[in-house]
Formats: structure tokens, sequence, C-alpha cells
């Protein structure tokens, strides 16, 4: 290791701290392409790694990344829950040509392309293969316990009636970046749309909760419910928990429609 006495010196004599001294050099524009910027910053990831390793700062600098990390997370959010994206619906002008033009599939894209950092880190942690080993791990089965999952999971699907379904799963599934021999069964299908309506839902939730009137979902969610003839208290309880929109929304949403079918009769 070179010695760094000379280095400490030269520091003391201009009267700059080490903290300050690399604070300059990469603030500075001047310095921007200086043999001394290029050289840390390729090498940025030992850096900050050392930070990490050293006991003095690593819980300092973990919180300080945790904190990094969630706004940025949290300025994704803010962004597809604003007015200019597509999120918003509104009960009492609902019309026809908004659901006609609804698609699962488009909303997905634009929460991947509008919050790409949140959508991956939803991929990360839904990832079966993952959950499947952690799984594995905890409940000390193994592989036996994993095969008795799967083949639940295929009986279930086997009782699914396939035509209910299939334009849902081909539209998740059919014009999604997914390895065609990923999908050569209908259970992977199944189980890629399924992870791909969770994530939907997940962030549909937490956009919901930074801005009420981001509730396309809930509310196409809330008038399904009620084609079901779901309880008012069931789909109250689904508001609160922001899954669905309110049964006073659905009914603004149905009135809205019934105005448009009476007005074009």
């Amino acid at each position: 290791m070179p010695p760094l006495n000379v280095m400490f010196e030269a520091l003391d004599r201009c009267q700059i701290s080490l903290a300050q001294f690399i604070t300059m050099l990469l603030t500075c524009q001047e310095y921007e392409d200086h043999r001394s910027v290029v050289n840390l910053l390729e090498h940025l990831n030992e850096v900050l790694d050392a930070f990490l390793q050293h006991p003095a700062s690593r819980d300092c600098f973990t919180q300080w990344s945790f904190g990094v990390v969630e706004n940025m997370y949290l300025q994704e959010l803010c962004c597809l829950a604003s007015e200019d994206g597509s999120s918003h619906f509104r009960a009492s002008s609902t019309s026809t040509e908004q659901l006609e033009n609804f698609s699962l599939t488009a909303m997905a894209q634009e929460m991947e392309v509008g919050a790409p950092r949140w959508w991956g880190l939803l991929g990360t942690l839904l990832d079966d293969r993952r959950m499947a080993d952690s799984a594995g791990q905890t409940d000390g089965l193994g592989d036996k316990s994993i095969d008795n999952e799967q083949a639940a999971d295929h009986e279930y699907w086997d009782k699914v009636d396939e035509i209910d379904l299939e334009g849902l799963i081909n539209g998740l599934t059919g014009e999604w970046n997914v390895h065609p021999e990923t999908l050569t069964s209908r259970h992977a299908k199944h189980h890629s749309a399924i992870k791909l309506m969770r994530k939907m839902i997940i962030t549909s939730i937490l956009m919901n909760g930074w801005n009420q009137k981001s509730n396309v979902l809930q509310s196409l969610l809330g008038l399904f419910l009620q084609s079901a003839h779901t309880p008012y208290k069931v789909i109250n309880t689904l508001a609160r928990l922001g899954i669905s929109v309110s049964a006073d929304t659905i009914s603004m949403a149905v009135q809205s429609l019934s105005k448009e079918l009476h007005n074009s009769l």
C-alpha cells in the first residue's frame, strides 16, 4: 500500500478535508474528465462496498441507501398515480367507451414503463423459483413439498373453465416480453398471468393510497363485483383495503352508464 501520510500532509497544507476533496472532485464541472474522477467512478462499487463493510459507517450507509431507494420507488409510484397517466377513473362520467378501451395488457405495460425499478422489485419478490426454494428450506420437506404445491395448483387450473380465462391469459402472456419456451403449457401461461395480475393489483393499491383518484383498476373490479351481486358489505370492505371502489361509487358509475344508454335510444 502506498504511503498515505504524504497525501494527508498535502490536504492539510491546502486546508481541505478528504470529504471536501472528494465532494469537489465529483461536483465541479472542470474536473469531470479528470483521470482521478474517472478512476473513482470506475471503482465506485469497490468504494461503496468499503463503506458498507466498515464497522463505523455500516449502519449509517445502509440507512442512507434505504432512504435513496425508498424515495426512488415513491417518485415512480407518484408519477404513475398522477393525472398525466391513465389511472384516473371518474365514476360520475363513466362511459361504455372507457370500459371497451380498457386493456389489462396496456395497463401493465404502462406500469412497467412508468415505474421500471418498482416493477422489477415486485418481480423479484414474486419470483416463483425463489419462493419455492424458500418454502422448501423452511418447511424441511424439500422437493416433495414443492411438488405437492405444484400438483394442487395444476389441479385447480384443470377445474377452471378455459373459456372464461383464455382471452385474459392470452392477452397478458401473448403480447408480453416472455420467452415462448417458458410458456409451453397452459399451467405456465396461467401462472405467468396471475403473477402479472398480482403485480398490477399491488401497484394499484399503492397508487390509490398515494392518490385516491388513481382508481381505474379498483373501479373496474368494483363494477365486476356489482355485476356478480357481491354484498355491499363485502364491496365496502374491499374498498377500505384499496382493492375496489365503494358501493356508492359503483352506483354512480352504473347510473352514468344507464344515462348514456338512455340518451342513445
